[in-house]
């Protein structure tokens, strides 16, 4: 199976849900040009089959960021988690 252009992939390390918004934390190979290899990512579909996208895009809803440190991707993995839920219960449903 190739992977779509911009698409790697997704070797996950910890995941969590928190209100149905899914968050994850890994490693892929990203783009020759960049050293890249851990990433957090949220949202609904920010995972297509296995793959994940290998750039930064950034919203409430989806998202993913690479980092060059394992140790700087899991604390914002961490903040991610703590972020969500902050907005999650400021905003009920």
């Amino acid at each position: 199976m190739d992977n779509p252009c911009g698409m790697t992939k997704a070797n996950i390390f910890e995941s969590t849900e928190i209100n149905g918004t899914p968050i994850y934390f890994g490693s892929g190979v990203n783009p020759v040009n960049s050293p890249a290899q851990y990433f957090v990512a949220w949202g609904k579909g920010v995972l297509a089959g296995g793959l994940i996208h290998t750039y930064n895009s950034k919203s409430l809803e989806q998202g993913t960021e690479w980092f060059t440190d394992e140790d700087e991707a899991e604390t914002n993995y961490t903040t991610m988690q703590s972020y969500i839920l902050s907005c999650s219960s400021s905003n009920p449903k």
